[in-house]
């Protein structure tokens, strides 16, 4: 009899129906298992993205936003203060009376017939006629009370010196733009410049010098206002956001303080650092953002928050026509650093990705073993019942060929072994009636 193939052979069919009954429920278990946790961890994706956007917009982006304009706001208070200091300086009877005075005086030195060369000349080494010492001293006790201004000296009508805490570059200030600002529009404030005479990083604030009986304009007061402390309150706001930095520059993009640099005077109002050629889009949309008081921008590394100094609503009570500074603030935290509070919500999504990732190959393991161990106990089996029916078959190709001389003994104790004793009785029944053939035969011959 010709061999069947594996596939057609009983061992086969045993083989693949055990490894078809071992592997489907571990397929079927590991499918439901990984569709379930991939779901999980699709709710737990779609939920950490929820929860990270409103971390960053509403609570980092509006923080930043709100610390941006503390800065802003405690500027402000704090010039409008300056402002005013020099303002009600700049009213003080001995300062007018000095500033009308002094007037007079130099015209009877007839110094407004000179030019300024001249009168410069004339006053190389003095640089004024020291005819107000009260109020020269009026000037330094009010520099000694508020510390943050470095000096301040007044002119008379003319751009002349009159009174002052400090000596000065020139004696002749009618020239300058400062001076004539201030006499055309009674106010002037520079913007942030080093000033080598005082050594620091100053503000210029000028207020023009009235006569409140006649209001004739008697001269200028000019101050030098330290902003040290604008650096002093950017650290302070630095110091309140994780891993941040707090920038502070002028519409311009000039920078006036710059924790990140610790403020370094080789960045501090160098325009080859102006934050108008930076290519960070957060800074760009805060400087752009001419016509906004403040706002937020969340990018993919940084979180911004800016603010804009106030304008003339602010200032325009205290200092008629003053339209601000016009400066802008800006507080920004790694996008890293501000997601920390989610850090653990993230572990767990990166937990069960790796969990999903474990379970394929856990799976795939299993199903190797699974497939083995089928395999062997497949074999095995087939071995216990094809064993026997080889031996079936064996002796009834012997009974075919007429050999009924041999019994079949099967052990099996199961149905195998029934069928061989049927298969023996059979045997025995057909070597009886051989016999009886062969005798009939051997008669009729």
């Amino acid at each position: 009899m010709a061999k069947r193939s594996y596939f057609n052979s009983l061992r086969g069919r045993i083989t693949n129906r055990a490894l078809f009954i071992g592997i489907l429920p571990v397929v079927l278990i590991g499918g439901l298992a990984y569709y379930g946790l991939s779901s999980l961890i699709s709710e737990a994706e779609s939920g950490l993205e929820k929860s990270r956007t409103e971390l960053l917009d509403k609570v980092v982006g509006a923080s930043h936003n709100a610390t941006a304009s503390q800065v802003v706001e405690q500027l402000d208070n704090f010039l409008l203060e300056r402002i005013s200091d020099v303002v009600t300086w700049a009213s003080a009877p001995n300062v007018v009376v000095a500033a009308r005075g002094a007037a007079e005086f130099h015209r009877t030195r007839e110094l407004p017939a000179l030019s300024t060369d001249q009168i410069e000349k004339a006053f190389t080494d003095k640089k004024s006629l020291n005819l107000y010492p009260a109020t020269d001293a009026y000037l330094t006790k009010q520099v000694e009370r508020s510390p943050h201004f470095a000096e301040v000296f007044i002119t008379d009508e003319y751009g002349y010196n009159v009174a002052l805490t400090n000596p000065t570059s020139d004696f002749v200030q009618s020239d300058e733009e400062w001076w004539i600002t201030a006499m055309d529009n009674g106010i002037s404030v520079g913007d942030v410049e080093y000033d080598d005479s005082a050594g620091i990083w100053s503000v210029d604030i000028s207020v023009r010098i009235d006569d409140d009986k006649t209001g004739k304009r008697l001269g200028v007061m000019k101050s030098v206002l330290g902003v040290s402390l604008i650096q002093a309150v950017a650290d302070d706001r630095a110091a309140e956001v994780r891993n941040g930095s707090v920038t502070i520059a002028n519409s311009s993009g000039l920078l006036l303080a710059e924790t990140s640099t610790n403020h370094s005077v080789d960045r501090i109002m160098n325009p080859d650092n102006s934050l108008s050629a930076s290519g960070d889009s957060a800074i760009r949309k805060a400087l752009a953002s001419q016509d906004e008081q403040g706002g937020y921008d969340i990018g993919e590394t940084d979180v911004t928050g800016f603010a804009r100094s106030a304008g003339e609503d602010f200032y325009g009570d205290a200092v008629q026509g003053f339209q601000g500074f016009n400066w802008i603030a800006i507080v920004s935290e790694p996008t890293a650093s501000a997601l920390e509070p989610i850090r653990d919500l993230t572990k767990v999504q990166t937990d069960l990705d790796t969990s999903r990732k474990n379970m394929l190959v856990y799976s795939a393991i299993a199903i190797v073993i699974i497939s083995l161990v089928a395999v062997v106990l497949a074999h095995m089996l087939s071995s216990r019942i094809i064993a026997p029916l080889q031996q079936l078959q064996d002796a009834a190709e012997r009974v075919a060929k007429g050999d009924t001389s041999k019994t079949v003994a099967i052990d099996s104790n199961d149905e195998i072994e029934d069928l061989a004793k049927i298969f023996d009785r059979m045997r025995n029944s057909v070597a009886i009636l051989m016999s009886r053939y062969r005798k009939v035969q051997a008669s009729r011959t």
